[in-house]
């Protein structure tokens, strides 16, 4: 149906089917203390829980093969997200997506909704899963090996891929989970085998089990695939994946680190929409960081597309960090939520272009426990044990009601996992060459928070800390796109391979919504409505070259301090973007970006005896870093 509130058009929900797919999550009933089992990243959960781990394998590999018309299968619930654009549960569009030229998907992006919206999904996708893992641990022979695994099967909860954390033991970091194309485990009959690998791929059977399921760019897929190339139809290049993530690790650990422990706002923290009340230390968010694993995973493949991604089997554990991310940083912030926005363009199944979504909007089509009404962000969002599970770091019952001492414990967690200490982390990364350096002739143990050859760039231990800032247009080029920035010299001549060039220092990727039939309808759009934005951290990068004294333009000073009069001419000189295009590899003109306005700012930062930084709240905008460069800031306002 359709109502009219405040004069705006609202889309609602309805349902043609009185089946109502309640989302409960895992079925959970806390300890005396409040204790809920444990969603546990994929590394640790091989490693350390190798019974869990195989049961995950297995029970994953079993859901994939279900029947894809079942309303509760893996291609079913995939499909929620983007294509094939049709009712799931019996929730039909409302909307005016076909009529606009929309998106035809359920899923929130650039949208108020979007942490909270993916919650309940997660939940729902998890929920099936663990049934399949209760199936497969039922299925081990009677006795001893079928005891293990039921009681391992219990407290199962799905993993999650950390993308930002140092590998351990100096693993890739993309793991080979993902890219091995088989994997051992104990089979349900009790014997090692080699089977397929249920992370690498999800198979489609058949591809189209509804006419019309997929457009004809997809349908020629049989399978998820990462990285194709024209070469070699069909088979997937995710090797390539681990170095490029590599070449980006330094800056992805500091802007998780920047956004856990400085972002004090939840609209601020959570969803990428620019507007000109932005302030410049948050132009950064989870949402933007997320794109960002979607660019670097897929290379054209679904991870690439919100319309299919969720498909590939990765979609699941980067969605799930995310969610914990936002755990953690909602345990930091209890205080803060969501404010009323309008809905981005395009409108989506369910929600119109600029109706207004808030705190009570329904999250469709993710029907409550009691299966009678949808959930909302407000129902969900002060906890994740409403669907039954915590991560690591949120284990608040540990800490008897004492809520000091817990978040004194998640910002050390925080802090230790992401490197937030950048000069303890400067030294941890330059030692492979420390013998290039001087500096590191004078370290010796410290009590201090900064290492002795770097204390004279923190004195007090503080120190100034520096973001490269874009805002653009999310509309008027077609597709989706990513900024590049460099500091120091690079082979400007080959996009290609613009993510392996050892001075690159980040990107941000600009996702967009794949439009409908009639995606011609965006030109028409004012450009200036469809604000998008994005953070890189600069400090690390800087940090490198001060360490190493050998890393600049051949016009350029080296770098002596991180003191703004000193950062800023070397800025000048040093720092450049470059622009491409998720479908290719060709540069793209930077004026060609609609309203594209690219920045520095900066902060100041104090380091605890412990290590862990505390941000001042006000930045500074350097304009003179960028300015009279494509894209560069300009003396007047542009926005």
């Amino acid at each position: 149906m359709v109502r009219v509130l405040f004069g705006l058009v609202v889309a609602v929900a309805t349902v043609s089917n009185a089946q109502n797919i309640a989302v409960t999550g895992v079925p959970t009933k806390p300890g005396p203390n409040g204790a809920v089992p444990i969603r546990r990243e994929l590394r640790d959960l091989q490693k350390n829980f190798p019974d869990q781990f195989n049961l995950f394998i297995l029970g994953l590999k079993n859901f994939q093969a279900m029947n894809e018309k079942d309303m509760q299968s893996y291609y079913q619930i995939s499909g929620i997200h983007g294509m094939p654009y049709k009712p799931w549960n019996g929730v039909v569009s409302t909307s005016d997506w076909e009529e606009t030229g929309g998106f035809g998907g359920y899923c929130t992006h650039s949208s108020i909704l979007f942490a909270p919206w993916h919650r309940p999904y997660i939940a729902l996708w998890e929920q099936n899963l663990y049934a399949s893992v209760q199936r497969v641990a039922a299925r081990f022979p009677a006795g001893t090996l079928r005891n293990k695994y039921v009681a391992a099967a219990k407290d199962f909860r799905s993993p999650y891929w950390d993308w930002a954390m140092k590998p351990p033991n100096n693993g890739d970091a993309f793991p080979t989970l993902f890219v091995s194309r088989n994997i051992s485990v104990v089979d349900t009959d009790g014997r090692n085998k080699t089977v397929r690998n249920p992370l690498h791929r999800f198979d489609f059977h058949p591809v189209n089990p509804s006419a019309g399921d997929f457009d004809e760019s997809f349908s020629r897929w049989n399978y998820t695939i990462r990285y194709p190339n024209a070469a070699e139809f069909g088979v997937s290049h995710d090797e390539v994946i681990s170095g490029i993530l590599a070449n980006e690790m330094a800056s992805l650990r500091s802007n998780v680190g920047l956004l856990l422990m400085s972002y004090k706002d939840f609209d601020a923290f959570t969803y990428s929409q620019w507007d000109s009340e932005t302030d410049p230390g948050r132009y950064g968010s989870l949402e933007d960081v997320h794109n960002r694993i979607h660019d670097v995973t897929g290379g054209r493949g679904h991870m690439s597309y919100l319309s299919v991604s969720a498909f590939d089997p990765l979609f699941w554990m980067h969605h799930i960090n995310v969610d914990r991310l936002w755990a953690i940083w909602q345990d930091l912030q209890p205080n803060s939520f969501m404010s009323p926005k309008p809905a981005p363009y395009p409108s989506t199944f369910s929600t119109n272009w600029k109706q207004t979504e808030d705190r009570n909007s329904p999250l469709i089509p993710f029907w409550d426990k009691t299966g009678s009404k949808f959930w909302t962000s407000e129902e969900i969002r002060n906890s994740t044990t409403t669907f039954g599970y915590a991560y690591p770091e949120t284990q608040e019952w540990l800490y008897n009601g004492n809520n000091t001492a817990y978040q004194a414990s998640i910002k050390s967690a925080v802090s230790k996992m992401y490197q937030m200490n950048v000069f303890n982390r400067a030294m941890d990364d330059m030692r492979p060459v420390s013998k290039r350096s001087s500096l590191f002739a004078r370290r010796r143990q410290t009590d201090g928070p900064v290492p002795p050859p770097l204390q004279h760039l923190a004195p007090n231990n503080t120190y100034t800390e520096y973001i490269f800032n874009i805002r653009a247009s999310k509309i008027g080029m077609g597709d989706s796109f990513r900024i590049f920035a460099f500091l120091g010299p690079y082979d400007k001549s080959n996009p290609s391979n613009w993510h392996m060039e050892k001075n690159l220092v980040g990107r941000v990727s600009i996702l967009t919504r794949d439009m409908g039939n009639n995606s011609t309808a965006a030109p028409r759009m004012d450009p200036s409505t469809h604000m998008t934005s994005g953070t890189i951290p600069l400090t690390s990068a800087l940090l490198a070259d001060i360490i190493m004294q050998d890393n600049f333009m051949e016009d350029s000073e080296p770098l002596q301090s991180l003191a703004p009069e000193k950062v800023v001419p070397y800025l000048q000189k040093n720092l450049d973007w470059k622009a491409t295009m998720f479908g290719g590899d060709e540069e793209v003109d930077l004026m060609e970006i609609p309203m594209l306005e690219i920045s520095v700012a900066s902060t100041s930062v104090r380091l605890t005896d412990e290590g862990i930084p505390e941000f001042e709240s006000e930045w500074v905008v350097h304009k003179e870093a960028t300015m009279g460069r494509a894209g560069g800031m300009v003396d007047e306002e542009t926005y």
